[in-house]
Order: structure tokens, then sequence, then C-alpha cells
């Protein structure tokens, strides 16, 4: 597989399961992440002064919760009561999009995350979401106008996370310079933002900017437990510039961190490309 092959695959989640390790290593090891609402405050316990909206906010946060942990059987239950306390609330039906887009259940999940642009369509979570949900289904192209939906809002709260993955579906497409100015967007709203130092990394590397890729992924490894991905490409790039301590750093700290990642066991490969 070549570069520009590779470049095409920058953070999707449908990696081609014959690449071998040492080639998925240059593409994030995870999807671009789906996007929750901050749960509202709202009263634990049941008051007479609660309305049935509220309660249906409250099932909806619940639901967000055991998606977070992976319990998507006790989400749809809790999301069958929001939704029936509450037939508009499209927070819950954002939400159904997403745990029907993990079961892959693709129609369910299209259908909900409709609906929830039907209710809200000015809402950024869902139309990010969207977006997400069209980025990792074969539909990057389309998903930038959902992306930008996004961020045409100014009470968008976390607008990098909508920025670092419109870079990422727009690298996936071989839209370069358009991936480059996302991220560095993202970076003027998150200056630490470490997807989007990574994302400009990879970017430099695939274009032997080797140490402009240097720099950007001290950024990447600047946070607190840096993925193996980020550890890596450093790796890597710290090879092509010919630094052999630095690079034999990477590697120890991928051994001592990571002994069973991917990463780790593609060390044996001896190759980045």
């Amino acid at each position: 597989m070549n570069l520009r092959v590779l470049m095409a695959l920058l953070a999707l989640a449908l990696v081609l399961g014959s690449c071998s390790a040492a080639k998925q290593m240059l593409a994030p090891s995870a999807p671009p992440q789906p996007q929750l609402q901050a749960p509202e405050t709202i009263p634990l316990a049941r008051t007479a002064e609660s309305t049935p909206s509220q309660r249906a906010q409250l099932r909806t946060d619940l639901a967000a919760g055991y998606y977070e942990r992976g319990q998507m059987d006790v989400a749809l239950e809790e999301l069958a009561e929001a939704v029936r306390l509450d037939p508009a609330n499209a927070r819950a039906y954002n939400l159904y999009g997403l745990v029907y887009t993990f079961l892959g259940e693709n129609p369910k999940a299209e259908s909900n995350f409709q609906r929830a642009l039907t209710l809200a369509p000015q809402d950024s979570e869902i139309r990010h979401n969207w977006g997400w949900y069209l980025c990792t289904h074969g539909q990057a192209r389309d998903a930038m106008g959902e992306f930008e939906a996004a961020l045409s809002n100014p009470l968008y709260r976390t607008p990098e996370i909508a920025l670092v993955n419109a870079g990422r579906c727009a690298a996936s497409f071989g839209d370069v310079k358009g991936a480059e100015t996302y991220f560095r967007r993202a970076l003027v709203s998150a200056p630490r933002n470490a997807n989007a130092s990574y994302g400009l990394a990879l970017l430099a590397y695939k274009g032997a900017r080797f140490e402009e890729a240097r720099g950007w992924v001290k950024g990447a490894l600047a946070r607190n437990n840096a993925p193996p991905e980020a550890l890596y490409l450093g790796m890597c790039i710290e090879r092509s510039l010919g630094d052999r301590q630095s690079e034999l750093s990477y590697i120890s700290q991928l051994r001592n961190r990571y002994p069973d990642a991917a990463e780790t066991r593609a060390l044996g490969t001896g190759t980045c490309e």
C-alpha cells in the first residue's frame, strides 16, 4: 500500500483488514468520535414539579451514560422511555442514532438522525454526529456540509471537535489543503488539541516535511497518556530525520507503555510504510 492510499484512510473507521499493523499506524486507530451534549442539571428524584420533558431529559442522560459504557441494551430501554415521555426530544433521537450506528443497524440509525435533525435543525451536536455518520459510511464528501452547518452556530460550545473530524474527512478523499485548514482552525479554537496536532503531523509526514512533522507531533504527545499511534508516528519521523537516539526513545515508550498495542507489535516489521 502506498502513501497516497494511506492518506485516504486517515482517521476513518473502515480500515482494511488486509493492511499490516505497520500501515495501520499511519491512520488513527479509532474513527472520528461522536459527540454527546453535556447533561443538563436535572433533579435525580422524581418530584411533583418535574415535567415529562424533564424526566425525558433525565432518561436521555442515563442512556448516554450507558452508551459510553457500551451497555447498548440498557441505553435503548432508557431511550424508549425518554421518547414515550417526550416524543419531541431531539437529543434522544440523536442518541438513538449513535446507538444503532454502534450496533450496525444503519437504516435505524439514519432514520433517527433524520428525526433529530427535523426536530432541532440548528443543533450543532446533532449536525456533527450526522456528519460523523456520513464520514464513516462512505459519504465523506457529503459530511463536510454537516460539519460546516455545526460550525455555523455561534453558540456551539466545542467547535474543535467538528473541525478535527472535518479535517479527517477532508483528508480521506484527498483534500490535503482543506484538511490542514480544518486542523489549524481547530488549534485556533483549542490551542492544545492533541488530535489536531496529530492530524497536522501526519499530513506533514506524508508530504515528506519531516521537520514540520516533528514540531506538530510534539503537540500530539503533550497530553498525558499519548496514544500509541502518535508515538509510532514520532518514531517514523525521527527515523526519516536520521535521529537514531530519538527513534529509540519512541520505541522504548511504546514497549513500556503499550506492550500489547498493534503499533508495538508492528515494531518487528522494521518499516513505517
